[in-house]
């Protein structure tokens, strides 16, 4: 891997071989994180960027500088921690407002377009319902509530580019000669489970939704969501995973189809890049694809 600083003014500077990386992509977060401790080097970082491209000569991360630490002791390091692009929309907090008729491209010129970014849909249909953008919403949580409430659709971020269209990535292989696995921990967070979601109807909380296999593992949980179905299946994804540890960096993303031992209804979940005195190393967590309640 090679590491550049770029500044806010376009120039690119060589970072010294790191001391350790680690970098992770999420399914549940739009923002990668890149977090990279490197050998002291005379040089003042103000704001800027980190670029980090694989040997093939893709990007593998870009972003935003977080915090620069520095620490003087038996050896002097600096600590640099970035997020793509999108984690800007993640910390600006978005203009109160109610939109009578509300657009994909109105909600999109308020909440992401003056930053920079761009949307691969041209929907500029008018919704007929209002949409409430409340105090404390961060520009993220406003455009993406939006997509979700009048298009049933996720907003995706890829780099400066968000898209409702979910990216499509090869099936991976993992084990019956696929990408070799180091080590493999099977988990099953019960507790994760939910046998109740309540939703919000005109002030009144109701029962939304349940899962029946939940009630019948004896296990009652309840929670109150403003999207009770997606509740339920995010706590469903949580429930059984596998964390597989391979050597190297392996291209891999969240959501990206896998084939585990054969199996072929799983997906990952998250993907976290290590670079320390150990070697390269790269930690898939892994869900069922598929999921149904109860």
């Amino acid at each position: 891997m090679i590491y550049d600083y770029i500044s806010g003014k376009g120039q690119y500077l060589r970072l010294p071989q790191p001391v350790s990386i680690q970098i992770d992509w999420e399914e549940d977060s739009p923002a990668a994180s890149f977090r990279g401790t490197f050998p002291m080097i005379n040089k003042e970082f103000f704001g800027g960027n980190i670029q980090v491209t694989d040997d093939s000569g893709v990007t593998a991360f870009v972003g935003a500088l977080d915090e620069i630490r520095t620490s003087l002791g038996n050896s002097a390091e600096l600590f640099l921690q970035a997020r793509s692009p999108v984690g800007v929309l993640l910390d600006s907090e978005a203009m109160p407002a109610t939109y009578p008729n509300p657009s994909l491209q109105i909600l999109f010129s308020a909440c992401a377009k003056p930053y920079g970014f761009h949307l691969s849909e041209e929907e500029n249909e008018f919704i007929k319902t209002s949409y409430l953008v409340e105090k404390g919403k961060s520009e993220w949580q406003a455009l993406n509530g939006f997509c979700k409430k009048f298009f049933g659709n996720t907003l995706f971020a890829d780099g400066w580019t968000l898209s409702m269209k979910e990216p499509k990535y090869p099936i991976l292989i993992l084990g019956n000669n696929g990408q070799k696995i180091l080590q493999e921990i099977r988990r099953q967070s019960i507790y994760q489970r939910v046998s109740a979601v309540y939703g919000k109807e005109q002030n009144n909380w109701k029962l939304a939704g349940e899962d029946a296999e939940t009630k019948l593992m004896g296990i009652l949980r309840r929670r109150f969501s403003a999207d009770p179905q997606a509740t339920l299946q995010k706590a469903l994804k949580k429930e059984e995973t596998v964390q597989v540890l391979c050597a190297g960096a392996v291209a891999a993303h969240p959501l990206q189809p896998v084939w585990l031992h054969g199996e072929s209804d799983w997906v990952i979940s998250a993907v976290r890049y290590c670079l320390n005195g150990q070697g390269e190393l790269t930690r898939l967590t892994l869900r069922k694809e598929k999921l149904k309640c109860g």
